[in-house]
């Protein structure tokens, strides 16, 4: 059915509230103290499937990442389409790093955590994950990413300076999803 809400972020300001849709290839905006819907913005023009979705740390970017294209939207803050970023197969979880200098991609598919340049968007790094590795989280010091993959039943640890994988905890439980705390 639709919408099928799938992303949610918060704008910078803690004002508004970001959501991607898959179903209908949508992105709506909401003010959070009424929740009136903003502005809804479709990305049927450049792929199906909005995922993720993330602010950068200047609050200057939305990126989103579009499942079935195998690309990333960057959008301004005021949601017009910037650029278009090639992925590897079936991007979804995505986040800066706290400074901004890169974006992570889980790249579901292609069995990867990708590494792009934030500013410039070239891919830095390939880094191989597990089956169905969605979403992540950086522990509190930023030193490392916990990357959860469900279809290999594993938590992936992922040294953040080396771009490597340290280790690999294993959870019977199918994990989709980790978060860490405090950030």
């Amino acid at each position: 059915g639709k919408p099928e809400t799938e992303g949610l972020e918060f704008s910078n300001d803690g004002k508004q509230l970001f959501v991607t849709n898959e179903s209908d290839n949508s992105i709506t905006i909401y003010e959070l103290d009424t929740g009136k819907l903003v502005k809804s913005v479709s990305v049927a023009t450049y792929g199906a499937r909005p995922r993720g979705i993330r602010t950068s740390p200047d609050g200057k970017l939305v990126i989103t990442s579009l499942e079935y294209a195998d690309k990333l939207l960057v959008l301004s803050d005021k949601f017009e389409v910037v650029k278009q970023v090639a992925t590897g197969k079936t991007p979804y979880g995505l986040s800066f790093d706290r400074a901004g200098k890169r974006l992570f991609v889980a790249a579901n598919k292609e069995k990867a955590l990708q590494v792009f340049d934030a500013k410039t968007f070239e891919k830095i790094k390939d880094i191989p994950t597990g089956e169905r590795c969605w979403h992540f989280t950086f522990t509190p010091d930023d030193q490392q990413i916990l990357l959860a993959c469900g279809k290999s039943n594993e938590i992936v640890v992922i040294d953040t300076v080396k771009l490597e994988v340290t280790k690999r905890i294993s959870d019977k439980e199918m994990p989709w999803g980790v978060v860490t705390y405090p950030k």
